[in-house]
């Protein structure tokens, strides 16, 4: 039992840590890869799916978050990052502040299905303007905010600013995905070598 669903688990968990990836390439150094922010726009959207795969679109656009999920859990010292654990634990607490309030549920899935009814038309960086709107209407409102560090230059930029938010309302998305499919941190502490495997599987399947 406690192995089911570990490859469906280290999908959701890939966009967790390539949501966190993407927030702190921004956040510090201003890079910003289009590529790694679609698949994130798509798990925002695809709020019905019940292909997990699909919810990010493929395997290979999650590349940049199995990588760095696989350095947090069997990388050393020099290569697990404390502020992708930041990030996951402020997640992690507005993900369960969202799943108490259905008021706030019920007006972001209002508000989702609008602007999937009109997003053909959008280019990314619109998408990602959309959503950081969203994400300030709703999950903004709860505290304690999420605190991003980095240079100012960047934080201040509305279009890098809009790329943030969105990663993180992606991370949302993704945590309780996880946690729909079985997950836990007590399950990912015992079977760190069962998704390890999954991810190498998945990397390797990306590659060939």
């Amino acid at each position: 039992m406690w192995n089911d669903k570990i490859d469906e688990q280290t999908i959701a968990l890939a966009g967790l840590y390539q949501s966190c990836e993407v927030v702190s390439k921004i956040a510090w150094k201003g890079e910003y890869v289009e590529k790694d922010l679609i698949p994130l726009i798509n798990c925002i959207l695809k709020i019905n799916s019940t292909n997990t795969e699909d919810v990010y679109m493929n395997i290979a656009s999650l590349e940049t978050g199995l990588i760095h999920f696989r350095k947090q859990i069997v990388g050393d010292i020099f290569t697990r990052s404390s502020e992708t654990r930041r990030y996951i634990a402020s997640l992690k607490q507005l993900s369960n502040n969202l799943m108490q309030d259905n008021k706030c549920i019920n007006e972001i899935q209002m508000l989702l299905k609008k602007m999937d009814d009109d997003s053909t038309s959008m280019t990314v960086d619109e998408k990602s303007m959309e959503l950081s709107n969203i994400y300030q209407k709703t999950l903004s409102n709860f505290e304690p905010r999420i605190v991003v560090n980095g240079e100012n230059i960047y934080l201040t930029d509305q279009a890098q600013a809009s790329r943030i938010r969105t990663a993180l309302f992606a991370g949302v998305r993704s945590l309780i995905l996880w946690q729909q499919l079985g997950g836990s941190k007590l399950k990912l502490l015992f079977l760190k070598s069962s998704f390890s495997k999954q991810i190498d599987k998945y990397l390797e399947s990306v590659r060939s």
